[in-house]
């Protein structure tokens, strides 16, 4: 049944059916046109037949009935005669009847209807004709025929009435094949016209099946040319225009990624500005250490010893300062897109490692809940980390001092991954949760914030085929939860 209705509801379905439809009702309406004409022509030429034999035949009987009363000899006799060899001399004839004025036979081609008078409704009618008329009718218990009925008068002189009926079921068993053979070519040739139209139809469907293939499969990260069949007709002119098409939007999307690869990294280098006291500090603290340990061994720089111990110490401050700028260099990269498969503990890890000043100046407690044995999801590892760096610097700002964080990972089901945000801080009202996401919408002071972080975070994660979900209120504390979907081997 559900097949039926998908027909139904098929284009092509409905254009053969229309079309189709209106062909074979015209041919229909042409075929019967022409069983009508040929069944009125051959009709008429039965007609003119049996009014010709008719009209000869009664020459001869008038004349016998005038020589009759002249010489006053048995008609009768003359009649039958007559009768006889008409019906020999002319197949098909069914009865001969030659009536008087008061319809009593007086010659008949059945010798038992003799002098019987003929009062039936047909005679009583033909009884009163004044002309020749002719007229198909069915006979019980024979069929059809066709009879012929013209008064026996000269003038004013009027003898009887000569019918003479014609067999008619031949007649009309031609007319019968005749139809069936309309009808049989009928239905041939809008089987025909059906096919072609259907076939031409499905070529025409074909193609447009095709192109939407194309579409299915358009993949705008790859400029690749579409492969369909070359046309000179409407649908070759669809196929040019969608690949016109096809060529803005991957030039289009081009440009999106640039600008969007743009406020990622503005996103990023102003996050990197919000953690520039931190990381000024995490330097200044080695250097200043630095600078003590020159100034000892410039003050005994014949002490072997003690000279080995400072230069320990100053590699050891060096290596402290490498870490600090490799890591917020690494964080502050503008990298091509890779996809891989991405650890997120391990994201985690290196961005609480990056705000661990951060956390010391606000004495806020850091909680990591991280589940092991967490599969890896497939993504950029750079993008992710940029996410989990704008939840948290959210939420840092969201608690007060000797605040609360917590961040806890685990595995939904056998599909995802959920990550969770979670402070005790101030929380979002009622009437701001449902705009936080828009683009350059923030509710902390001038300078502290672009209004981009969680609209950034939300197109990231949806780009990984993830969500963001948030729950807040007032007063207690916020939590964004992640769903990221596992990266499965290929």
């Amino acid at each position: 049944m559900a097949a039926v209705k998908m027909l139904r509801r098929s284009l092509r379905f409905r254009i053969v059916a229309l079309t189709g439809g209106v062909v074979v009702t015209l041919m229909l309406i042409i075929s019967l046109g022409i069983l009508l004409q040929w069944r009125a022509l051959i009709l008429k030429e039965l007609h003119n037949k049996a009014e010709s034999i008719t009209r000869a035949f009664s020459i001869s009987v008038l004349d016998a009935l005038i020589y009759s009363e002249n010489q006053k000899f048995r008609v009768e006799d003359l009649l039958e005669s007559y009768i006889a060899d008409l019906k020999r001399s002319v197949p098909g004839i069914r009865t001969i009847i030659i009536t008087d004025v008061q319809g009593r036979v007086i010659a008949h081609s059945d010798p038992a209807m003799y002098n019987r008078v003929l009062n039936d409704s047909l005679s009583r009618q033909l009884s009163k004709v004044n002309r020749l008329v002719s007229g198909i009718y069915r006979l019980p218990g024979y069929g059809w025929v066709i009879e012929a009925a013209m008064p026996l008068q000269i003038w004013s002189k009027r003898w009887g009435l000569l019918r003479i009926a014609f067999d008619a079921n031949e007649t009309r068993d031609e007319i019968r094949r005749l139809f069936f053979l309309l009808f049989g070519l009928t239905v041939l040739v809008a089987a025909v016209v059906l096919w072609v139209l259907s076939y031409l139809i499905g070529r025409m469907f074909q193609s447009l099946g095709s192109l939407v293939q194309a579409m299915d499969s358009i993949d705008l990260e790859k400029e690749l040319a579409i492969d369909l069949p070359q046309r000179d007709d409407e649908i070759g002119f669809l196929i040019r225009r969608f690949e016109m098409l096809r060529q803005r939007l991957y030039q289009s999307h081009q440009q999106l990624l640039l600008a969007q690869k743009q406020v990622y990294h503005a996103e990023k280098l102003a996050s990197i500005g919000r953690l520039a006291s931190g990381v000024a500090h995490e330097i200044n603290n080695p250097l200043n250490g630095i600078k003590n340990c020159l100034y000892a061994i410039r003050q005994n720089p014949d002490d072997g010893e003690l000279r080995r111990k400072y230069l320990e110490l100053i590699d050891e401050g060096l290596t402290q300062i490498e870490t600090v700028v490799q890591k917020l260099l690494g964080f502050a990269r503008t990298a091509p897109r890779a996809v891989t498969h991405v650890d997120v503990n391990r994201v985690i890890r290196q961005v609480v490692e990056l705000l661990e000043y951060r956390l010391k100046q606000k004495h806020i407690e850091v909680q990591l809940q991280l589940a092991r044995h967490l599969p890896p999801v497939r993504g950029d590892y750079s993008l992710l980390q940029e996410v989990i760096m704008n939840l948290l610097l959210n939420s840092f700002d969201a608690v007060e001092d000797g605040g609360r964080v917590r961040v806890h990972t685990k595995q939904k089901d056998t599909h995802f991954v959920l990550v969770t945000v979670e402070d005790n801080g101030e929380g979002i009202s009622a009437d701001d949760l449902p705009k936080i996401f828009d683009p350059f919408y923030t509710t902390k002071d001038p300078g502290k914030g672009t209004g981009l972080g969680l609209s950034v975070a939300l197109e990231i994660v949806e780009a990984h085929g993830g969500k963001i979900e948030v729950q807040s209120q007032p007063g207690v504390g916020t939590e964004f939860t992640i769903t990221l979907p596992i990266g499965e081997d290929e």
